[in-house]
């Protein structure tokens, strides 16, 4: 049987996609996993229509039900790490709430720990999912990643193939991580308020820890991107904190040579991003 986990979902106004997809999550736990729902101090009553309608079936499988309620909006980062602390097992299963699981997806996910036990290192931070994406009617596949340091700033994108192996970092909206290093590293860092790049980061850290950072092909789950961030910010302002937070990534994590990289190409990034 395999060691419980806690599964951890942030939602912000995300009423119709817990609905749309919980199902599917709690299709993949077991007797004796907790989910934890973390509201962000949202307005459509999502803790009350878990507690009347969701409630009773988390408590016919035998998975314990945690409701946290954000008095104030943290966003993402911050939702994550106030679940993180409230769970209760040793690995915790990050999830958005437009994010629906495969069959099969968390089996395949924590057999990457279980193998610790034959790893005397024991350096597994995480596990990220194959994320399946319907887009202009073809399908498209992410989850594992790369990362590379080019003209003063790190650059990402996905990986060349989709295949089982190591990877740059976890996407934190479907991924699996060992708590314990979790909470070592200090979770999201509240630096990439309010979105974008705090995987990245984590998962940089990590890295340089020695840990090892995995992606399996095998963890199959839907993410069509139907989260909230869009209809609150506009995808002119998403642009821009995102721009802004590889910024921030690269003055946090670039050593000494990177960083004097960094100002001396700015007037090409400043060219290139406003002028193109």
């Amino acid at each position: 049987m395999r060691k419980p986990i806690s599964t951890i979902i942030p939602t912000y106004n995300g009423l119709k996609l817990l609905e749309k997809n919980l199902p599917a999550v709690l299709a993949e736990l077991k007797k004796g996993d907790e989910l934890i729902i973390v509201d962000d101090a949202g307005s459509d009553n999502s803790p009350k229509w878990l507690k009347e309608n969701f409630l009773k079936k988390t408590k016919q499988k035998g998975v314990e039900l945690k409701i946290i309620t954000n008095k104030k909006n943290l966003r993402f980062g911050e939702s994550v790490n106030r679940g993180v602390e409230a769970s209760a097992h040793d690995l915790i299963f990050l999830l958005n709430n437009d994010v629906s699981p495969h069959q099969g997806c968390v089996d395949a996910l924590i057999k990457h720990f279980e193998n610790e036990k034959e790893n005397s290192k024991k350096d597994l931070f995480g596990v990220g999912s194959l994320e399946k994406e319907i887009k202009n009617g073809k399908v498209q596949y992410h989850g594992k990643n790369k990362l590379w340091f080019e003209r003063g700033l790190f650059i990402h994108s996905k990986a060349d193939d989709m295949k089982s192996g190591p990877t740059a970092w976890v996407i934190g909206g479907s991924g699996m991580f060992d708590k314990k290093k979790w909470l070592e590293l200090g979770g999201f860092d509240h630096l990439f308020y309010p979105a974008y790049w705090e995987d990245i980061d984590l998962s940089f850290r990590a890295h340089h820890k020695g840990w090892r950072i995995l992606f399996e092909q095998r963890a199959v789950v839907d993410h069509n991107h139907e989260s909230t961030n869009k209809d609150v910010f506009g995808e002119e302002k998403l642009q821009a904190m995102s721009w802004r937070n590889s910024l921030k990534f690269t003055l946090k994590n670039g050593d000494l040579w990177q960083k004097l990289a960094f100002f001396l190409w700015q007037p090409y990034w400043i060219l290139k991003r406003f002028y193109a």
